[in-house]
């Protein structure tokens, strides 16, 4: 003989079965990484302020560079640009591998270059500033050397000049290497004119406050503090979301074929719930703010179903929240994980149900990149 079960009893089987289907559901949802997509559109909507970061970065290297140009000119400096022809000895063209940048100036500011600096300028000179005013380049052929002195005085400008000079001359007549070191090209000492502008300073302080700009939203999306989309909210919180409304941008828009799914969607779920719990209340982790920003929302879209659902008033007593079905009102975009799980175990330990969540406030930009819709 085959006894039937209880409708009752069936009825708390089905709902079991139910149950079980959403916990692995969220499960699932739990065990994704970061959503790479969730990521593009997040940089893209923000290229405006990042833009505007690279502006601020050049306006700030760009004044700074000029802050340091004005200090400069305070005290004018004094500039001469001699040019050198380098003869290599026969036999010794290896050595033109060996004389660049870096070993003209090391020769230059030692023996025997400098001794013999220091003999020709004679007492009143000190050798460490006398190597502070000389440096020497090679700008492309390594027969041509570029030796320049600057200075606060024109006379000791040239002084140091004429001496480098002589003991170039002289170390090109006795080095094995050279078979003669001659001057070629002598330009007059001129004041030294300081650029106000610097486009690599204003390039640099661009660098810097975009690499800023996208460490920080790396970092943001990354942590996942943020909610994005409702996947974030079903992953993070494991609660299911059922709906989302958007941002307004202070501009009259008709609902597209996005928004107007997404509301109808709202409105569905909303109506099972009310169906299914009876009466409904609102719960953020904000004093209440979201969620009277929720009502008012769908009070202007006459969504049915929200006009009765109350705000949950979160410092009230155990007693008030027990028993009562509750929806996590999400603001979109705003570091809210920590803030809303703290109020959902509160909720939750004080005998409150959690049904469902909502996202509010969803930019519609992103959301079209994201969802890819037209």
């Amino acid at each position: 003989m085959k006894i039937r079960q209880p409708q009752s009893s069936r009825k708390r089987m089905k709902r079991g079965a139910m149950d079980k289907e959403k916990k692995v559901e969220v499960e699932k949802w739990m065990q994704q990484g970061i959503d790479s997509k969730a990521v593009l559109a997040t940089y893209l909507t923000r290229l405006p302020t990042l833009f505007l970061l690279a502006v601020a970065g050049a306006v700030l290297g760009s004044g700074l560079h000029l802050l340091m140009a004005l200090a400069a000119a305070r005290e004018p400096v004094y500039v001469s640009e001699t040019e050198y022809y380098i003869a290599f000895a026969e036999g010794r063209y290896e050595a033109r591998d060996w004389y660049n940048d870096f070993t003209w100036n090391d020769v230059i500011s030692t023996k025997p270059i400098m001794d013999r600096m220091m003999e020709l300028l004679g007492n009143g000179y000190d050798e460490n500033q006398v190597k502070s005013m000389v440096t020497a380049d090679i700008l492309s052929d390594v027969r041509f050397l570029t030796i320049t002195v600057r200075g606060q005085e024109p006379e000791t400008v040239e002084a140091v000049k004429n001496a480098i000079g002589t003991a170039l001359e002289e170390y090109g007549n006795f080095e094995d290497a050279f078979s003669a070191i001659d001057k070629i090209e002598d330009l007059e000492i001129v004041q030294e004119k300081i650029p106000y502008f610097g486009w690599r300073a204003a390039f640099l302080g661009a660098i810097i406050f975009v690499g800023i700009g996208i460490f920080v939203t790396a970092l943001g999306v990354s942590v996942g503090s943020v909610f994005y989309t409702k996947c974030d909210v079903m992953k993070m919180l494991g609660v299911p979301v059922c709906g989302m409304t958007f941002r307004a941008d202070g501009r009259k828009r008709t609902d597209d074929i996005f928004m107007g799914r997404q509301r109808r969607m709202l409105e569905e779920n909303v109506k099972t719930l009310t169906e299914k719990y009876g009466s409904l209340v609102l719960m953020d982790a904000s004093d209440g703010k979201e969620a009277e920003a929720f009502l008012q929302e769908t009070g202007v879209r006459n969504l049915a179903g929200t006009e009765k659902m109350e705000i949950l008033d979160t410092n009230c007593a155990g007693e008030c929240i027990r028993g009562t079905a509750i929806i996590v009102v999400i603001p979109f975009g705003k570091p809210y994980r920590e803030k809303i799980t703290d109020e959902i175990n509160y909720a939750a330990l004080q005998g409150g149900e959690i049904v469902a969540a909502v996202l509010i406030k969803v930019d519609r930009s992103w959301s079209k990149i994201y969802y890819g819709w037209k």
